[in-house]
């Protein structure tokens, strides 16, 4: 019989490895660009700490408040400052386009929305 080998450690260590590996997500805005291009914004990977706050900031609260929460949260601009702050939240949720929101959104959490289609 083979010996036993110590994975709890390895793979956690392997997971945490390609956690630091992952670089930020570039998000590419055309509805808020300009005449140079589309706006670029980042976003560090999302994680379950993440999706902890957001549910707890937003308990029993609209989708809206869900997403807009995300996008401050998460959005920074290339020298890794926030985009957008708490006080911008009514602004998105009420002079933004839903459509572009959304999609910021799903882009920040990491779904494929291609995959997504295939099942």
């Amino acid at each position: 019989m083979p010996a036993a080998k110590k994975t709890g450690a390895s793979i956690i260590g392997r997971a945490t490895d390609h956690y630091k590996q992952k670089p930020l997500k570039r998000i590419e805005v055309p509805e808020w660009g300009d005449d140079e291009g589309p706006l670029v914004l980042y976003a560090e990977p999302f994680t379950l700490r993440d999706q902890a706050k957001i549910s707890t900031v937003t308990k029993n609260q609209p989708e809206s408040e869900v997403l807009a929460e995300l996008l401050i949260m998460k959005l920074i601009d290339e020298q890794g400052n926030k985009i957008f702050t708490v006080e911008d939240k009514a602004a998105l949720r009420t002079q933004v386009d839903a459509q572009v929101v959304a999609r910021l959104a799903t882009e920040i959490m990491g779904v494929d929305e291609g995959g997504l289609e295939k099942n």
